[in-house]
């Protein structure tokens, strides 16, 4: 677990010095942190709604109406 936290913090004193360095790797990172926390947020999205899908009930208004 330490190391996973060291990791964490050598880690982010990269990615800042990285990103100091030049405006152009500024936005590359942040345009790169954009499209995987969108990817995640839409992925969580689609899990929640499979699962409140999974648990709520069906309700249905009775039988289906014949033509």
């Amino acid at each position: 677990m330490v190391d996973l936290i060291g990791n964490v913090t050598t880690m982010i004193t990269e990615f800042t010095n990285i990103a100091l360095s030049d405006p152009l790797s500024a936005i590359l990172i942040l345009f790169g942190s954009l499209f995987v926390g969108g990817s995640v947020l839409a992925f969580t999205y689609l899990t929640l709604g499979a699962v409140v899908d999974l648990v709520t009930p069906e309700v249905s208004e009775g039988p289906a109406r014949q033509a």
